[in-house]
């Protein structure tokens, strides 16, 4: 069994130049910061390399700071934040509290700033349906889907010949990407519940459906755990996700072939176009 890890730094005592008055932009001001850091699920070895070295952060965010000039501690807040994720893997999320004392030159009062972020991660989703008004349920689709995924683009819709099993309705298929603060696995749930929703019923491989939702790359990461692998096995066997993927992320690099989005498409051979026409 895994639990999960948070790490807790309490009362960092820290300097900056921060201030919007002009003697505060002359000299340093001591600042008190508390972090709690959220690592996730727990099951790696007792090693130092996989966790957060406290020592090696204690001396950083000193340094970040002292570095630092900002008017604002809400700014500085946010900084900090920022260049933990950028630093840490494997935070996925931060709360931080950041104290200015003696604002004003007035004993005892101070200003505090709360900031808490969760990691984001870049992820593309391929939609596909072939029954009950198919363009209508990719359009559900990507609004349950915006529940739980940020800042979507959505490539055009593609009308496609079926792949596999040949006797059934044309496909509707596009892409989407956008921000989830959703680890692989939970996405994969959260999407398979939308599918569920949205009435899916297994039938067979490659058969009719009324949706389905893939995963196709989740920031530049390559996973494999239980029945759920990123990239794709198929991503760069189709047309019908490469061509709507490629309207959206042309440069997104595959993480094991090292190729562009538009790289695979144009390498894609006549027997792996399926598309017939762009609907939209």
């Amino acid at each position: 069994m895994s639990g999960t890890i948070q790490l807790t730094i309490k009362e960092l005592k820290l300097a900056a130049v921060i201030g919007c008055y002009d003697y505060e932009r002359t000299q340093t001001q001591p600042l008190i910061l508390d972090l709690t850091l959220d690592l996730g699920a727990w099951n790696y070895p007792d090693e130092l390399e996989h966790t957060v070295n406290y020592a090696e952060l204690h001396a950083l965010i000193i340094t970040l700071a002292s570095e630092s000039n900002f008017l604002l501690v809400e700014s500085l807040a946010k900084f900090l934040a920022d260049e933990l994720f950028l630093r840490y893997a494997q935070i996925k999320k931060i709360a931080l509290t950041l104290r200015k004392p003696d604002v004003c030159h007035e004993k005892e009062c101070l200003i505090q700033a709360n900031f808490t972020q969760e990691r984001e991660y870049k992820v593309a989703i391929a939609l596909g349906s072939n029954l009950n008004n198919p363009r209508q349920q990719l359009i559900s689709a990507i609004e349950f889907i915006s529940e739980i995924v940020q800042d979507i683009r959505h490539a055009p819709i593609y009308k496609s010949s079926p792949c596999g099993f040949t006797e059934q309705d044309d496909f509707f298929n596009t892409c989407i990407s956008g921000t989830t603060t959703l680890e692989p696995l939970e996405l994969l749930v959260a999407l398979k519940k939308i599918e569920k929703r949205m009435g899916k019923v297994e039938q067979f491989t490659n058969g009719p459906r009324i949706i389905d939702l893939d995963i196709l790359l989740f920031a530049d990461k390559a996973y494999q755990q239980l029945f759920l692998q990123i990239p794709h096995p198929r991503l760069a066997e189709r047309d019908f996700v490469l061509q709507p993927l490629v309207a959206i992320e042309p440069t997104w690099i595959h993480p094991e072939l090292q190729l562009s989005m538009l790289e695979l498409f144009k390498r894609l051979s006549p027997n792996q176009h399926y598309i017939l026409q762009q609907l939209d």
